[in-house]
């Protein structure tokens, strides 16, 4: 290890050695996932060894994680140049990234559960990384005890799998469900896998210590916000074939998905700062990937966490630079707002019924995808209000932004079926022939989230005007601070912390 000092004079470890080391071992798993990748592509005939899978599905997962941990370290090189413990963060960055990775492969339950452990533990590390910044520990903490309940749902999920299937062995498990061989359990594993895989992915009431960590170092932010929190997808995403036979689960993952999309929504909207629309969005992003496992499109959660994850990294290793003014934006008026959403919604219908037929994409097959539908036509309406709901720079211009809403309103229903249907056709290997739920729990599943969407949508059109009056800027000061649930989730983390820590000091000296 060479020593020198920074700009500063202070005593600092080089490291670059070490460094260089750890960037190497992650830029190997990812060149190692790549090559899964192609494989399964081309063969899909799962690889396994020692409890670790790769197919198609956990081959594109940990892809994400390298790449995204790679990228993420590279940028830390030059973050923390200078930085006196920077040997400590690349080695538990690197140690958190491999745990994860470790988490896409597994398919021994025991071994899936170590690294979902390791991977919290790494990244509770990583969130404290500074001591002498008291603001992080708040969250941290807040995060170390949801996680802590998170790994109660999954051990039960998994003491349950081994009394009724007799095996740990997660491919297994997923045949014999598909078979209804489980036992009355089912229902319980599937509510359980639920439950631990909303904790981990920030979702309501356990969503408030995402956009409170903003005093961990940036790197950390990209990793967290492009890569771990997807656990919880990812889990739902293993456990498909399970989760997709109890309607009890999927309604959970849809409700509590909705409400946390919605807060996102609204939080994120009366941002000022950008890390912390980032950190909302995510809040948001997170609880729409929940809703897509919830009405059991599954194909399209494991889009949106592949596209979400690239877009998040790259927008948390850019923050810093700042955005080139571009003046003021004139806000569209409410009645223009809402009668484009309307047109463009409108005439997504028929373009969607091309688009069906054309990808043989069928919406009637399930509520989940009926649902889905409905959503691809509520955003071609929000195309039309962000492409013509601006102000015209003459005749030339007016026809032009008619012209894209138009090529949008049919290319934006063809692209969203048939990107389905294609990661569909890619995951029928893993997942196998999914059921199509279709009793009133899934219907409830389907409705809920399409209905807060179209609400949204409304209340986004009508901001202008509620922006300018009092009950509006009242609502506004409430959303900025997330509605005061961080607030009332950290007193009862502090009244645990406290119990905890006074009877750890009285054991000790006990």
């Amino acid at each position: 290890m060479m020593i020198r000092k920074n700009l500063q004079g202070e005593t600092v470890e080089d490291g670059d050695g070490g460094g260089r080391v750890l960037l190497g071992f992650l830029l190997g798993l990812a060149a190692i996932s790549a090559a899964l990748l192609v494989r399964q592509t081309l063969t899909p005939e799962p690889v396994r060894l020692l409890g670790f899978t790769a197919d198609r599905l956990s081959a594109a997962l940990a892809l994400l994680v390298a790449g995204v941990g790679a990228v993420t370290f590279r940028f830390s090189l030059r973050y923390l140049d200078g930085e006196p413990r920077r040997s400590r963060f690349l080695r538990l960055l690197a140690f958190t990234v491999g745990s994860a990775y470790l988490f896409m492969l597994s398919t021994n339950l025991l071994l899936l559960f170590v690294a979902w452990l390791l991977t919290s533990l790494g990244l509770h590390e990583l969130l404290t990384f500074y001591p002498d910044r008291p603001e992080a520990r708040p969250p941290a903490r807040k995060k170390f005890l949801i996680s802590r309940l998170g790994d109660l749902a999954l051990i039960a999920a998994i003491a349950l799998i081994w009394r009724d299937f007799g095996t740990l062995d997660l491919n297994a498990v997923l045949v014999a469900a598909a078979t209804d061989s489980g036992g009355g359990s089912g229902t319980a594993i599937g509510l359980l896998v639920a439950v631990a895989a909303l904790t981990k992915s920030a979702q309501f009431p356990f969503h408030s210590w995402l956009p409170e960590t903003m005093e961990s170092p940036t790197p950390v932010s990209a990793l967290m916000h492009a890569g771990i929190i997807n656990a919880g997808g990812a889990l739902i995403l293993r456990f498909a074939p399970l989760v997709a036979r109890v309607p009890e689960a999927l309604l959970l993952l849809a409700v509590v998905g909705t409400l946390t999309f919605v807060l996102g929504t609204l939080a994120m909207w009366a941002q000022v700062k950008v890390k912390r629309t980032l950190a909302w969005s995510t809040v948001s992003q997170m609880g729409f990937m929940m809703v897509q496992c919830g009405v059991a499109a599954f194909p399209a959660a494991l889009l949106h966490i592949v596209g979400h994850g690239c877009y998040k990294a790259w927008s948390f290793l850019r923050s810093g630079g700042l955005p080139a003014f571009a003046g003021p934006v004139a806000s569209t008026p409410p009645a223009r707002a809402l009668t484009l959403a309307a047109v463009g919604t409108a005439l997504a219908v028929p373009a969607l019924a091309l688009a069906s037929r054309a990808t043989g994409f069928s919406p009637l097959d399930s509520p989940g995808e009926l649902a889905l539908t409905a959503v691809v036509a509520l955003s071609v309406g929000q195309v039309w209000v962000a492409l013509l709901g601006g102000r015209m720079l003459g005749r030339s211009d007016a026809a032009r932004k008619l012209v894209g809403a138009v090529a949008a309103t049919i290319g934006v229903p063809v692209s969203a079926l048939a990107l389905y249907r294609g990661t569909q056709a890619f995951l029928a290997p893993v997942v196998g022939e999914l059921p199509h739920p279709d009793g009133p729990l899934s219907w409830a599943a389907a409705v809920i989230p399409v209905a807060a969407l179209a609400g949204l949508a409304v209340l986004h059109g009508m901001l202008p005007t509620l922006g300018r009056s009092g009950a509006g800027r009242v609502f506004y000061v409430h959303a900025l601070h997330g509605f005061y649930l961080g607030a009332a989730a950290d007193r009862v983390v502090d009244g645990i912390w406290r119990r905890v820590v006074e009877r750890t000091k009285k054991v000790n000296h006990g």
